[in-house]
């Protein structure tokens, strides 16, 4: 029985050093390496900045003007909106940009965003389609960036820096030290082979590669990722490009969001939306990356679980080291639960999202397996300050 422990351990361990230091150090390594765009100033190509918006009165008027003040030439930059069966003030707000060439298309009936997606990408002109989230605000400079790389024939799609507020955010030092581990992976991903998955919040991609997306998707911009990759391109990732998120502003609204992604891999894998063995390298980071984070929840579990029954069997002091630590590391987590003070914390913050947000994975995984996720989604609340704060970041 010690043996199969010991097995258990060692292959979790291993699992989990390698997902969270070895593949993002490799990365790292490679994401100090200088690369170059290829992209004449003349030919700007035609873009369709698509934006799919459910009740998003407390963002959307700042939202479009902030799309109206884009760097870019006026006369190939289109700008459409989709509301999915809002009932707040968003038609209203909306409708007092269309003077100024914003195309609204007020859906009265909700049906999830891949289909307002859908929908409104069938009435775009671009070339080139430009898609975001509602309360993301650009820098007036990163479409320009973004479309820098399709000078480059190989490159299908573009995604950028999503930047969070999330100071106002009561999770927001451990969401942040994710994210900044996030953009170091992208970076060295890009360049090595390719990003696995744009950020919904903000990225470009080739009409020509732009499938209709399937009503059911739960995260469709990483459907729309692989898509591109399947077809023989690859997915940059430009840090200068950048954007201001607001962050979802409690744990409670950001676990949802969490159960909802989780619950969307199990479509990816159910699906096959990764890539295909020709693309051996894209292959690699894809396992590397996604598959084995979102195996992750069980990893953990079985680390602590079976760490936990080689302590009490008097194993190696090594393993009661490391039981100890996993015990201390979750008491803080559980800690910063329920001390907003503590939660603010460096430490604190670390080890409430780190754990949230792997207990969220498993529910969402099993929600995923149920089929109990609803496609529709619910949104989260967004405090005015964190919005208006977002338009002076450029």
């Amino acid at each position: 029985m010690n043996l199969v422990l010991l097995a258990a351990f060692w292959i979790s361990a291993i699992g989990l050093l390698y997902g969270f230091i070895i593949y993002p150090g490799v990365l790292f390594f490679v994401g100090q390496l200088k690369g170059s765009k290829t992209f004449v100033e003349d030919e700007y190509p035609t873009v369709s900045l698509v934006i799919a918006a459910y009740n998003e009165e407390s963002v959307l008027k700042r939202k479009l003007e902030n799309a109206l003040e884009i760097d870019y030439p006026r006369e190939k930059l289109e700008i459409l909106l989709g509301s999915d069966g809002s009932n707040d003030s968003t038609a209203e707000i909306a409708s007092q940009f269309v003077d100024a060439g914003v195309k609204f298309y007020d859906y009265r009936t909700r049906r999830g965003k891949p289909s307002v997606l859908n929908e409104t990408i069938a009435k775009s002109k671009g070339e080139v389609l430009f898609l975001c989230d509602a309360n993301v605000m650009f820098d007036p400079q990163a479409l320009k960036r973004l479309v820098a790389h399709f000078g480059t024939p190989a490159i299908g799609a573009v995604t950028g820096d999503v930047r969070l507020e999330s100071h106002e955010a009561n999770f927001g030092e451990g969401e942040s030290t994710y994210y900044k581990l996030e953009r170091a992976i992208q970076l060295g991903e890009s360049k090595l082979g390719s990003v696995m998955g744009v950020d919904g919040g903000m990225y470009v991609i080739r009409r020509s590669l732009f499938d209709t997306l399937p009503s059911w998707a739960l995260n469709e911009e990483f459907i729309a990722s692989m898509r591109v990759i399947r077809k023989g391109f690859r997915i940059a990732y430009e840090p200068e490009a950048f954007a201001i998120e607001t962050a979802t502003p409690t744990a409670r609204q950001e676990w949802r969001r969490r159960v909802r992604v989780s619950a969307g891999s199990v479509q990816i894998l159910r699906g096959g939306f990764w890539p295909p063995v020709t693309r051996p390298v894209e292959l690699w980071q894809f396992l590397s990356h996604k598959a084995l984070r979102w195996a992750n929840p069980v990893l953990l579990a079985v680390l602590f679980t079976v760490n936990a029954a080689l302590t009490m069997l008097g194993a190696h002091p090594l393993y009661k080291m490391t039981f100890l630590s996993q015990a201390a590391f979750y008491s803080l987590a559980i800690l910063a639960t329920f001390s907003l003070a503590f939660r603010n914390t460096k430490i604190g913050g670390v080890a409430f999202y780190f754990t949230m947000s792997h207990v969220a994975m498993a529910v969402g995984t099993v929600k995923g397996l149920l089929g109990r996720q609803e496609t529709t989604w619910k949104q989260a609340d967004r405090t005015l300050s964190v919005a208006q704060s977002s338009s002076g970041h450029s």
